[in-house]
């Protein structure tokens, strides 16, 4: 659930899967690294990029967005 949640906050939002794809098999190339690391790398350069676009800690809105679907009943594929 939270991975569906991490991609809708910070992936979805900066790019397409496609380049979302394409940006993870760079870094693989580029640095010699396993999926996950690509991944994990990327991750980390989105967090930085959404907390200076939304003056907002990542791991607060992540657990905010959690909490609120929990609450509401929501089914995490309306996201």
């Amino acid at each position: 659930m939270f991975e569906k949640i991490q991609y809708k906050l910070l992936i979805s939002r900066y790019m397409t899967k496609e380049e979302y794809k394409q940006l993870i098999q760079k870094y693989m190339d580029d640095y010699n690294i396993s999926y996950i690391s690509a991944v994990q790398k990327i991750e980390n350069k989105q967090k930085q990029r959404f907390k200076n676009d939304y003056n907002i800690e990542y791991e607060k809105l992540l657990l905010d967005t959690y909490n609120d679907i929990i609450e509401n009943g929501y089914n995490i594929s309306m996201l």
